[in-house]
């Protein structure tokens, strides 16, 4: 039995408890599935005591209870510092809201449900920084559903349906452009020329103050006709005004050829810098890899030097043809990139013929923007006087600019692994607390970064709050699942909090992406593997990894322990000795125990016996003799200047 969205929506106006109504609103929106009682403290009483916050979630609890006795079926199962809401897992309450759009008789209705559920979210902002980011990533994934569902009913034969439908999307949406070109047709077809004339300005200021755009051609185009022809509406063959079909690009991976690593990483920047914008236009679609079956444009990005001065050159090249459609060089990218880029985008509308808007001129936070292209560059190399400069461009940042998140980010990034890099030393519990802070104003400038939500959750990890960690390993999946560093990273992390099955089921949707893979994700999969128990496959992760990572050469030779291999895992364990020995940072030359103690102090693990099992098996490694003839000289450094989060 389920409540229906009407009844809970009654149901949510009559608890009187602020705390209690976002508990009922965290269940429902994802029911069936226990919640550690530990993680809604959190989530809802972040800064009580804990005393204090048990007695006020079981008086939520007892709240909820009595309160659904009289207005509605809310099944509240709370054992065994477990919540749940019993209801079946796939359902989801807003799905019966758009199920109703569909018929004309409830339509209404359901409009009026769907607002009061989105406005439901808006009176519980507030009540946490972590609940508030939870509750900005469900209510863009209700109204992502709520217009998903609305354009399905504009695009069936019920023309009265489909304007209710298009009116609904304008008061979610007033950037809407399918439904504006439904309304401003309607209109037309009605002979009221001028309320289709008044929708597209509308729509034009609208997109002006939110995205600085103008609206897509075929609006403009449908604008023309009317004015052109304002009395005779659209012939039949018009009725349906369709979108032009969108080319299609693929923003290649350059090579690092004669660059070096700090030339390789500032390129590695501004390659996926220009693919996100491009990302941003609607005039075309950005894919993350050649079409098997369908035509494409590639987008040739690479940096040189030429007369001492680095050169950005980006091709328009279409491959089937063997057609150079484009190209053009930027100037020293060092400086300005905002605005050079954005020329570079505006000319590669003008080359494919279709009209990107850029009326804002110079971005005020251009230069900002600039010198956090550097600090990512700085920060892939990976070496201590880069990274020192780094840090220092993204503090200045954080300072002038306490609201971009992508800078609070980094740095947050950047504290949570320096031991990690620093072979030797312990996570500085400041520094741990620095990071949490900053990881915490990523999250607050931008809730839908699912970069940020990574960080935040690896802080959580470093800091021994595993449920706060999940918590947001989840955010960052629901709001990109596709994207291979959140699912390489949400894999060890769950991996990390001891919950195996989320780690498998991260494992699995990796094998399943082959092709996007980079190298150094084999130190994630090497890392999870071997605390999933298995061992060979972690052994052979970490031959792939050898060389890319500082706790590369652990994981190993304890992989190779467990699968019984000991003279190999000795020998693995003399050649990571010399590795970590070449990169100490203690104040002494390291011992076989020294080094085993410093990697194993390096891993947020929930589980202590996992650390102490980790811990005995190298130990154990340690008394085995070294064969006479056993190679101990690695060939090849490690290579710490590689992308990593933790």
């Amino acid at each position: 039995m389920k409540t229906s969205p009407e009844t809970f929506v009654e149901f949510l106006s009559e608890i009187k408890l602020k705390k209690a109504r976002a508990l009922a609103v965290y269940l429902v929106i994802e029911p069936g599935r226990e919640r550690r009682s530990e993680l809604i403290i959190d989530l809802l009483w972040q800064d009580a005591q804990l005393d204090k916050a048990r007695a006020s979630l079981r008086q939520a609890v007892r709240h909820l209870r009595t309160t659904s006795e009289a207005r509605c079926h809310f099944p509240l199962i709370a054992r065994n510092g477990q919540i749940l809401l019993d209801y079946a897992r796939d359902w989801r309450l807003f799905d019966d809201v758009t199920e109703a759009f569909s018929d004309p008789d409830q339509f209404q209705t359901a409009r009026r449900t769907g607002l009061d559920l989105l406005n439901a979210f808006e009176q519980l902002l507030g009540l946490s920084d972590n609940f508030d980011s939870w509750l900005a990533i469900a209510r863009n994934t209700a109204l992502s559903g709520l217009c998903t569902a609305l354009e399905q009913v504009m695009s069936r034969p019920d023309a009265s349906l489909g304007q209710e439908a298009a009116q609904f999307l304008l008061e979610l949406d007033p950037c809407h452009e399918a439904a504006t070109r439904f309304l401003m047709l309607q209109y037309w077809n009605a002979g009221i020329p001028n309320r289709a004339i008044e929708l597209y300005n509308r729509l034009y200021q609208a997109l002006d103050m939110a995205y600085d755009q103008d609206p897509e051609t075929s609006t403009i185009e449908l604008l023309a006709a009317i004015k052109l022809n304002p009395e005779r509406g659209p012939s039949k063959s018009a009725s349906k005004w369709t979108r032009p079909s969108l080319v299609t690009m693929v923003v290649e991976e350059p090579q690092q050829g004669v660059l070096d690593d700090r030339d390789s990483s500032f390129q590695t920047v501004l390659t996926t810098d220009l693919r996100s914008r491009l990302g941003r236009f609607r005039e075309w679609q950005v894919i993350a890899s050649e079409p098997a079956d369908s035509d494409f444009l590639a987008i040739r990005p690479r940096l040189f030097q030429l007369d001492g001065q680095c050169r950005f050159l980006v091709e328009v090249v279409h491959p089937r043809n063997r057609e150079l459609i484009w190209s053009e060089i930027i100037e020293d990218p060092h400086t300005d990139w905002v605005g050079k880029v954005r020329m570079l985008i505006l000319n590669i509308g003008n080359a494919l013929r279709v009209v990107v808007a850029d009326r804002q001129g110079k971005d005020e936070r251009a230069e900002l923007y600039d010198r956090w292209l550097q600090s990512l560059a700085l920060k892939g190399t990976w070496t201590h006087e880069d990274e020192a400069r780094a840090v220092a461009l993204l503090r200045c940042i954080t300072q002038e600019a306490p609201s971009f998140g992508p800078a609070h980010a980094e740095l947050a990034g950047i504290y949570n692994i320096r031991h990690i890099l620093r072979p030797g030393t312990r996570q500085d519990p400041e520094l741990r607390d620095k990071a949490l802070t900053h990881a915490l104003d990523a999250v607050a400038a931008d809730a839908m970064d699912t970069r940020a939500h990574r960080v935040l959750a690896w802080c959580y990890c470093h800091k021994g709050e595993f449920d706060l960690a999940e918590f947001h390993f989840e955010q960052s999946l629901q709001l990109n699942a596709q994207n291979t560093q959140t699912l390489a990273a949400s894999m060890l992390g769950f991996a990390f909090c001891g919950n195996a099955p989320r780690a498998r089921a991260m494992l699995s949707e990796l094998e399943r992406l082959p092709e996007t893979l980079q190298p150094f994700h084999s130190v994630y999969l090497a890392a999870a593997s071997y605390l999933l128990g298995d061992f060979d496959v972690s052994a052979q992760h970490c031959i792939g990894a050898d060389g890319l990572m500082s706790t590369t050469g652990g994981w190993h030779c304890a992989a190779l322990a467990k699968l019984g291999d000991t003279q190999a895992a000795r020998q693995r364990l003399e050649q990571y000795h010399q590795e970590i020995s070449a990169l100490w940072h203690g104040g002494k030359a390291p011992d076989l125990r020294d080094v085993i103690d410093w990697y194993v102090a390096c891993f947020p693990l929930r589980n202590d016996e996992v650390r102490e099992d980790l811990r005995r098996t190298l130990y154990d490694v340690t008394t085995q003799p070294l064969a006479a003839k056993a190679l101990v000289a690695h060939i090849g450094d490690v290579d710490t200047h590689r992308p990593v989060e933790g």
